[in-house]
């Protein structure tokens, strides 16, 4: 749905075109009030955690702890934030295929697999 300026927000035209692409029969003013709802942060667009947690709900405790004791296994420094070095002790590049079989080093494909969560930059 972010096809107009790829920055992984919806702005509302985004927002409405999209759900039109799949076939929802809304009006412009119906997708408007649906984004206002979406948009929890009110920034005049919709991320796609705020996405998410619109169509799932919130998780229930139990889920929710399990979360929370999962996040607290990558975060290895404690500070609240997974980053690159968090990650890295925990996935192992060298199995991938490319690696295998030299195509790309290992540094490589892990900056491939932090871009897959949105790190453009390669900041980690």
């Amino acid at each position: 749905m972010d096809s107009v300026d790829g920055n992984r927000q919806l702005d509302k035209q985004e927002f409405y075109w999209g759900i039109k692409d799949m076939g929802v029969n809304i009006s412009k003013r119906e997708s408007e009030i649906l984004i206002e709802f979406l948009d929890t942060d009110q920034s005049g667009t919709v991320n796609y955690d705020e996405f998410l947690t619109g169509i799932r709900g919130k998780p229930n405790e139990k889920r929710q702890v399990f979360i929370d004791k999962c996040f607290l296994k990558f975060d290895r420094d404690g500070n609240g934030r997974i980053t690159a070095a968090d990650l890295a002790p925990v996935y192992n590049c060298s199995f991938h295929p490319k690696v295998q079989s030299g195509e790309m080093t290992e540094q490589e494909v892990f900056t491939e697999f932090l871009a897959s969560f949105g790190d453009k930059n390669g900041d980690g």
